[in-house]
């Protein structure tokens, strides 16, 4: 499937004043630049509308950009559409596409477009949601009370852990949809890989084909610093758990990858090396370690037992509280960074673990993307982001041959630096879990050829 930029329509430009720049922040709103309009626009299939009764929305339209876009490059759809709708939360915005005249021939709705109800269903719903984190904290960046959060948990059945809005808009548009109608969103890649979109994905898989179109992370730089996909979602019975994943190339599309049997498991890139490491490896570490991550932040700060203060520097009953500061890639910094100390007798409160020594790891080093490992041979209690590997020993695990010791020489090696940035590539800055459950461990005899491998593909290369 080939797309290409249309450079020669005319662009919407919008000058805004320093009123609407000051609430860009708050409501996750970052403009889209045109050619991603108009490379938005183009992926809408003709064939399959309905134009006896063709319906558009925009959700959080703010200036509108796509139905005025659809209006430029696609006129014939935008003028047979019974109904063009744009929803918007904020009324200020509002006020400025009214005063404006950018609402000439479309249909403003001011409402939350979480808890808009319309009797509408739609052929193409196109746009760039809001995305955030909702919340009054200072640390987030969408600011929605407690209670409106609470009744888009109960609303919203994708709903899990730490959720960004995006999802939610996804599902809310997924529904509103008719059979065989679109959906296009331009949206952060997050939601093919963290556990907090595993619902949205089996959700996505259960209701209609989902094509996943990778942007990269320069689409709204300097304004934004996120990795995009446009999400191309049709509802359709008919084609339900088909997944197709793309590059986008200066307007071109390149199939990575399809599956007719996806069931909202996680979205991986592959390489001509990943496969080849894969293929090499016999274990994954999910087979031969429990990952378990250290308390958080707020734990510490509200634990009875925790202190915080210099004085117990000196003290021999007292150990700091690590947290990724004091991970190095292949060692252990043991160093009060943090101002937390506790008892040596009471750490395992804390965690039980902390009692032996094991594997620590931190993901998500900025710019090296890089797997950080090391081995707390101290047993020092741990905050924060670090990950701790336990060690099982169970028939599963019959067979690997490594010690700890050498699996956080292979993990801090440049074969997992490239793995991990092939099978993830900028997706996030932080991993879970769960991608980290995924890495390949080689037994002994397969780290020789993995090696071997890596030197031939770095042959390739040059």
């Amino acid at each position: 499937m080939a797309i290409t930029k249309n450079t020669n329509v005319e662009i919407h430009v919008v000058r805004l004043d320093d009123k609407i720049k000051h609430i860009k922040k708050d409501w996750g709103i970052f403009f889209t630049p045109q050619w991603v309009v108009n490379f938005m626009i183009d992926l809408i299939d003709e064939d399959t509308l309905d134009f006896t009764d063709l319906k558009i929305l925009e959700p959080a339209c703010g200036m509108c950009q796509f139905l005025h876009g659809i209006e430029t490059n696609k006129n014939h759809i935008f003028i047979q559409a019974s109904k063009k709708i744009g929803v918007e939360i904020n009324k200020e915005v509002i006020d400025y596409v009214h005063v404006n005249n950018l609402d000439s021939n479309i249909e403003i709705v001011y409402h939350d477009y979480l808890l808009w109800e319309t009797a509408d269903y739609f052929d193409i719903i196109i746009g760039n949601p809001p995305y955030g984190i909702p919340s009054l904290s200072k640390h987030y960046t969408i600011k929605i009370d407690n209670e409106t959060k609470n009744i888009y948990k109960r609303i919203y059945e994708t709903w899990y852990g730490k959720y960004n809005v995006y999802g939610a808009f996804i599902e809310k548009s997924v529904k509103l949809l008719k059979e065989n109608g679109q959906l296009v969103f331009i949206v952060p890649a997050t939601f093919m890989i963290l556990d907090e979109f595993k619902k949205l994905r089996k959700f996505l898989a259960s209701n209609g084909k989902t094509e996943i179109i990778y942007m990269g992370p320069d689409v709204f730089k300097p304004d934004a610093d996120v990795t995009t996909v446009v999400l191309k979602f049709t509802k359709s019975l008919t084609e339900k758990n088909k997944m197709l994943l793309y590059d986008y190339d200066n307007g071109y599309l390149k199939l990575l990858y399809q599956n007719t049997g996806w069931m909202g498991d996680i979205i991986l890139f592959s390489t001509e090396f990943s496969e080849k490491v894969n293929e090499i490896c016999s274990f994954r570490i999910g087979d031969i370690y429990t990952i378990r991550i250290s308390p958080r932040t707020p734990e510490i700060k509200h634990n009875p037992e925790v202190l915080q203060s210099k004085d117990y520097i000196m003290d021999k009953n007292f150990l700091p509280i690590l947290n990724g500061r004091n991970l190095k890639i292949g060692k252990v910094i043991y160093e009060p960074l943090t101002g937390y100390w506790i008892q040596i007798t009471k750490k395992t409160k804390l965690r039980k673990f902390f009692n032996k020594p094991h594997i620590v790891v931190g993901l998500g080093f900025r710019g090296d993307k890089q797997v950080g490992a090391a081995y707390d041979y101290k047993s020092y209690p741990w905050m924060g982001d670090v990950y701790h590997l336990l060690r099982e020993h169970t028939l599963v695990t019959r067979g690997f041959d490594l010690m700890d010791e050498d699996v956080v020489s292979f993990l801090n090696s440049e074969i997992i630096k490239r793995y991990v940035k092939d099978i993830f590539r900028d997706i996030t800055y932080h991993f879970n879990i769960t991608q980290l459950k995924l890495l390949p461990l080689p037994t002994r005899a397969e780290t020789e050829k993995i090696y071997n491998e890596f030197k031939h593909f770095n042959k390739i290369g040059d």
